[in-house]
């Protein structure tokens, strides 16, 4: 009789192609996405070797991580950006990689454009040359990020060589108050665990306030996984998730999609399946929180305190002093939401809005320019100008009783 597996374990299994020695294996890759950034060494190796590309369709490329954000056509200012965009655009039409051009109508994130055209699906493992690829693993995708030379050999032979994560599980108890966003949870988590707590490990996040989540709040979560040094993050696919992919250009169509949604459905965590550590969250406690250092983990809820450097989670007070000065904050004072607060003066919209003034972020949920994980919308307006309108927030936060939009949490990396 087979035992009882983890999700991370279904994934894992259905892509081996064989076992290597010393504990390794050749895993099959199913996508990548590919960006100007970290794809030119890539092609080149390629190029070098005279070799093709096994899959060219299986990519899909978009320039996103140099570009400007304001606006888009034209002559790109910054030449080193020019250079990179351009050489990605030679690239794909060298080799055959679909792509969604600059000033084309789907261009984005990366980590957004997967989700909205239907590329990032279920079952499948995906990889990307940047450290957050792990948002994928929202759609219960084993989705993690690699290095250029790693995507050259993606690219040429579909397969890496990897080796088995240990397994987590993050088990969500109760839902969460009304102010409460997935990245006041996952930030909570991070706190609880330390910014290296899951290195090593797959986590997958379960429990009713995931079940409740949008795929908006699902996919935070899985993107901040790297922010506690995690590479893959997973929740299991459901209806929300099947919504959600459905009619969307890249996702499977009439009986295949039938095939496909039968088989997502048995991509959960089995009964008595064994994790290497499970850690419990009360997210139902949670209130919202707001960091006060320079580590994923330095946060705090907006009814705690800045802590004293001394004894904080074993970290030198050196450390902490310098995230203090970083961010303007003393020892004890209290969290960056109070009339009182010592850390900037003003109400609460305004102590927020200064602390992330001097930071150049956006006072909102979701972040700014420099947030952690980027905003995602369902039904995402297309306008020409490609500039991102006001209201894209990851999550909207219910204005207070007179009014007055409570403190929203600003994370930066």
């Amino acid at each position: 009789m087979r035992e009882p597996q983890t999700l991370y374990d279904k994934l894992w299994n259905s892509h081996v192609v064989a076992e290597l020695p010393g504990g390794d294996v050749l895993l099959y890759i199913d996508r990548h996405l590919v960006h100007e950034v970290s794809s030119p060494q890539a092609f080149a190796a390629l190029r070098e070797g005279g070799r093709a590309m096994r899959r060219p369709r299986a990519h899909l490329a978009v320039a996103d991580h140099a570009v400007p954000t304001g606006t888009r056509g034209g002559v790109i200012a910054d030449p080193l950006a020019r250079a990179q965009v351009a050489e990605l655009e030679q690239n794909v039409a060298d080799f055959g990689v679909p792509y969604l051009a600059l000033d084309g109508e789907d261009q984005g994130i990366v980590h957004v454009v997967g989700p909205e055209q239907g590329y990032t699906l279920p079952a499948s493992t995906l990889v990307c040359g940047d450290s957050h690829t792990s948002t994928h693993g929202a759609f219960g995708a084993l989705a993690f990020g690699i290095g250029s030379g790693e995507s050259g050999t993606v690219m040429a032979t579909q397969c890496l060589k990897q080796r088995r994560s240990k397994t987590l599980r993050v088990e969500l108890v109760g839902l969460p108050g009304p102010h409460v966003s997935a990245k006041d949870i996952a930030l909570a988590f991070i706190h609880q665990v330390g910014a290296l707590g899951a290195r090593g490990y797959a986590v997958e996040y379960t429990g009713p306030a995931v079940e409740a989540m949008s795929m908006a709040g699902r996919l935070t979560l899985c993107n901040m996984t790297i922010e506690a040094g995690g590479r893959v993050g997973l929740v299991a696919p459901d209806d929300v998730t099947f919504a959600y992919l459905q009619g969307r250009r890249l996702a499977p169509k009439g009986e295949d999609w039938d095939r496909a949604v039968a088989y997502w459905r048995t991509l959960r965590s089995d009964p008595g399946a064994a994790y290497d550590r499970v850690v419990t969250l009360d997210v139902a406690a949670l209130s919202p929180h707001v960091s006060w250092g320079t580590s994923p983990d330095e946060a705090a809820p907006v009814t705690g305190h800045v802590p004293d450097p001394a004894p904080y989670r074993g970290k030198r007070p050196a450390s902490c002093r310098k995230g203090f000065a970083y961010m303007a904050c003393v020892p004890a004072c209290p969290s960056p939401k109070s009339p009182s607060n010592a850390c900037s003066s003003g109400p609460a919209p305004t102590a927020v809005s200064r602390i992330c003034a001097r930071r150049r972020l956006s006072p909102r949920a979701g972040g700014g320019p420099r947030a952690c994980a980027p905003s995602w919308s369902q039904d995402r307006p297309r306008p020409r100008s490609r500039r991102k309108p006001k209201g894209w927030t990851l999550s909207s936060w219910p204005p207070a009783s007179n009014g007055a939009m409570p403190a929203v949490p600003c994370v930066w990396r």
